[in-house]
């Protein structure tokens, strides 16, 4: 095909943004890095947003008055179409010099659909303009675009009608939440927890001496099932939708593009016989587990055809497979962000539409989580999905949940300061539980380095700071990865004052393979003193679809790392040693057990960039504090 010219005015908008960008990425060793210049460059970006947004909005104007597209607003369009390989990936897993260009894309046509509707487009209009815009810009395919927009687009037209002053680039700064989309309203961040002035300031890292011992408890976390009642083998694995091997996508030509028996690498969640296998697997290994910890995302990741009624059969579905198959051990139970409907939107505040309300599911889970749990833990999950008990003397759980934070959560944009609400309940939980000498294990969906906006972030670690005496344990999920984070001092950042532990997941979705993991816990000081996961070859169990999986344990942490104790400054010196070259071959090792050895993830290997992107997501925990990331990269590559 002849070319055609690249250097029209909206392509070159677009290119010389890409470009502004890579000037400097060339020298960037990790994607929670940040360049060389990179402030400077953002400065510059400020301008440029403007000017493209200016432009998109004029071409876009020019498109709803005449009812035709220019070729410039196409080639706008044709410059600015996502990559397909993006879609289906996280926005943290995107490298930096892809911030700018995705910032400029949702400020320029996000802004326009802003002007569009508060100068009078109906919902009809506006929803036929984003499905437009989302299939032209290569968000996802058509039919993809139409549900994901009917299920969302009455949130956030109410959003946008009741909050004037709500900008795109506000919008823009909380979805992406990175350097290069700066978020400047006050209204946003000038909320804070009442946090206890009685705490101790942070002058050393958490130190423990807990060695695991006959007497430890055992929990077992289990996490991100993801069950999929659409699953069938031999269907697409490779659809190009966010969850394939579904009845409706059919067969494909090529048999190597089937779902296996057991699960599939591609974007495919759990079949059934896979979530009860699991589940199954448990009872069988570890009858001895004193709790089990189940971490939320029970939904599949169909999201564009979700409905109150189709959540609440997998939920329940699977809680009752729980309680049938540990009908004697505690279970303490919180929500993904995928339990929602639609997905990842958690009702924020006092707002008068009841159609709007996620009093559905916290409904449903107090009624299903009951039998585990004391009776006064009803009334904070009916209010808002999260609890505490007192698990034995000396021993409390809190279970949050913290997907109001994920910056997926439209309501963030409406009432940000609501967020407020939740973790004063923690902190004042946090504060009764030290008054009466209890230690306790943190539960929350999201991991706090992940998705959570950045003044939640802030204002959980205000909290970590205070209470990191009363805080034994956190437990995550969420990611689909075997990994854990250390958390820093905020105003002492070469303190560690915390540690997460994250339980992976069921599904294989995508290219990790299953597993749980088991925690061994002193029963005086709640500290976690060893885990174990075991996990089951994907590639292996689905050439054997008649046999069980071989599930295996994959490794001991204390037994691979060799540490005093995992003890925030025991884990920190492991995470000292990982930042230098001669640490390389235990990072390697810590990249394969996050990914679970899966076949699909290996074989794309992990360079030394790579390794230091994961190392940097161990000790990130605020989206705008990247000081240990820097820190580490000085003496990785020395």
């Amino acid at each position: 095909m002849k070319c055609q010219v690249p250097l029209l005015v909206g392509t070159a908008l677009v290119l010389s943004l890409v470009l502004l960008l890579l000037q400097t990425a060339t020298v960037v060793k990790a994607d929670r890095l940040q360049p060389k210049g990179y402030k400077e460059t953002v400065e510059k970006l400020q301008k440029f947003y403007v000017s493209f947004e200016d432009k998109v909005s004029r071409e876009f104007r020019r498109w709803k008055q005449h009812g035709t597209m220019s070729s410039h607003f196409r080639e706008l369009i044709q410059a600015s179409a996502i990559r397909k390989s993006e879609r289906a990936q996280e926005i943290r897993e995107l490298p930096t010099a892809r911030e700018g260009p995705l910032c400029a894309i949702c400020r320029g046509f996000g802004g326009s659909v802003l002007e569009f509707r508060r100068e009078g487009a109906s919902r009809e209009e506006v929803f036929n303009t984003t499905v437009d815009l989302c299939t032209m810009l290569n968000l996802q395919e058509e039919s993809i675009c139409r549900g994901l927009i009917e299920l969302n687009i009455d949130t956030i037209l109410y959003i946008v009608d009741n909050r004037p002053d709500l900008s795109s680039a506000s919008l823009c700064a909380v979805v992406f939440q990175s350097g290069a989309c700066l978020l400047d309203d006050p209204t946003f961040s000038e909320w804070q927890v009442d946090v206890d002035p009685n705490g101790t300031p942070v002058t050393a890292s958490k130190a423990g001496t807990a060695q695991r011992g006959p007497n430890d408890l055992k929990i077992v976390q289990i996490t991100d099932l993801h069950y999929d009642p659409n699953y069938r083998p031999g269907y697409n694995a490779v659809c190009g939708a966010p969850a394939c091997c579904r009845e409706s996508q059919g067969v494909p030509e090529d048999s190597e593009n089937g779902a296996g028996h057991w699960g599939d690498y591609r974007n495919c969640d759990m079949p059934w016989n896979a979530v009860e296998d699991l589940l199954e697997r448990v009872a069988e290994d570890h009858p001895d587990a004193d709790f089990i910890y189940h971490t939320g995302d029970i939904i599949d990741h169909g999201i564009w055809e979700t409905s109150i009624g189709y959540n609440v059969r997998s939920i329940s579905r699977v809680i009752e497979k729980f309680r049938e198959t540990f009908p004697e051990t505690p279970i303490y139970n919180i929500l993904g962000n995928h339990e929602a409907h639609p997905t990842n939107v958690y009702e924020l505040g006092e707002i008068s539409r009841p159609d709007f309300s996620t009093n559905w599911l916290y409904h449903l889970s107090a009624d299903l989580w009951s039998q585990w749990l004391p009776r006064a833990a009803e009334q904070t999950i009916r209010l808002g999905g999260y609890y505490t008990a007192l698990v034995r003397p000396g021993f409390r759980v809190i279970a949050l949940n913290n997907n109001d934070c994920y910056t997926f959560n439209w309501w963030i944009l409406f009432q940000p300061d609501a967020l407020k609400g939740q973790l004063q309940w923690l902190h004042d939980v946090l504060l009764q539980a030290e008054r009466a000498n209890e230690k306790v294990h943190i539960l929350a969906h999201l991991p706090i380095s992940s998705d959570c906006f950045s003044v939640w972030q802030r204002e959980y670690r205000r909290i970590l700071e205070r209470f990191r005496d009363t805080i034994s344990a956190q437990f995550h999920g969420h990611t689909h990865k075997d990994e854990f984070n250390v958390f820093y001092g905020s105003e002492n950042p070469e303190f560690a004052v915390g540690v997460a532990w994250n339980g992976g997941s069921g599904t294989t979705h995508t290219d990790v393979n299953p597993n749980y993991v088991v925690y061994y816990v002193n029963p005086e000081t709640y500290e976690v003193t060893d885990f174990e996961s075991y996990a089951y070859n994907l590639t292996l169990a689905n050439m054997a679809p008649n046999e069980r999986p071989a599930w295996f344990r994959m490794y001991s942490f204390q037994e691979e790392y060799g540490l005093s104790d995992l003890s925030p400054a025991g884990v920190d010196e492991l995470i000292q040693r990982l930042g230098t070259p001669a640490g390389r071959a235990e990072l390697r090792r810590y990249w394969e057990y996050k990914v679970k050895l899966a076949d699909a993830s290996l074989a794309n290997d992990c360079a030394e960039d790579c390794l230091l992107n994961h190392l940097c997501e161990i000790v990130t925990n605020q989206a705008d504090d990247l000081r240990k990331c820097q820190e580490l990269s000085e003496t990785f590559f020395d």
